[in-house]
């Protein structure tokens, strides 16, 4: 039986529903949807405590699953530090340009006040900077999929290694993902835009 289907068999089993049996192992419930929908696999300390609330062990609860489980755990660890890189890249790259469009190009643009250097980075950094956060929303999606909130889960499952952060901690993430990822994307537009200002106001500055 694919590990799936054993966890939705178990669950009913014990007259479980998704809601209880989410609640007991401290994850979402669809999270557990998604399981038994085969969309993802529990992490390791999941499974871990599948196995203790129904009292059988891991082996029995994977039933030969665990060599696929492994290999889509390591290519999304794998997709993880790819989508950070390019993450991390892009806004560099929005920062760097607008300097240097900023320095280079000191002609007054005809409305505003500004240069074309700055008005021209402005319009490279906004992309770049958007690039960056889209990756970064990629993230996000893997991290929902394995269901992990904190730095130590993030850098544990990065590294292949056990997840060793309390699983009732970080509730709200956990339990409104959506929600999580929207005030995320607020945060980082809104220091997209503070970068963005900041940068303007020294380039500005020192160039004009």
């Amino acid at each position: 039986m694919e590990l799936a289907q054993q966890i939705r068999a178990l669950r009913l089993k014990q007259g479980l529903s998704q809601d209880e049996l989410a609640a007991a192992i401290y994850v979402t419930r669809q999270t557990v949807s998604n399981w038994e929908n085969d969309k993802t696999y529990p992490d390791l300390e999941s499974l871990v405590l599948l196995s203790e609330y129904f009292d059988i062990s891991t082996d029995e609860l994977l039933c030969g699953d665990v060599v696929t489980m492994k290999k889509i755990a390591q290519d999304d660890a794998k997709r993880v530090r790819q989508l950070c890189t390019a993450s991390f890249v892009m806004v560099a790259l929005a920062v760097i340009f607008f300097i240097a469009l900023t320095a280079a190009w000191t002609d007054p643009f005809p409305h505003g006040g500004l240069t074309k250097g700055i008005v021209a980075g402005l319009c490279v950094f906004a992309p770049l900077y958007g690039l960056g956060l889209y990756f970064a929303l990629k993230i996000e999606g893997i991290k929902r999929k394995h269901d992990l909130v904190t730095y130590r889960e993030i850098v544990a499952f990065i590294e292949g290694t056990q997840i060793t952060d309390a699983r009732e901690d970080h509730l709200f993430a956990r339990e409104h993902p959506i929600a999580s990822t929207a005030l995320k994307i607020v945060f980082a537009v809104c220091a997209g835009a503070m970068i963005g200002l900041l940068i303007y106001k020294l380039t500005s500055s020192a160039f004009l």
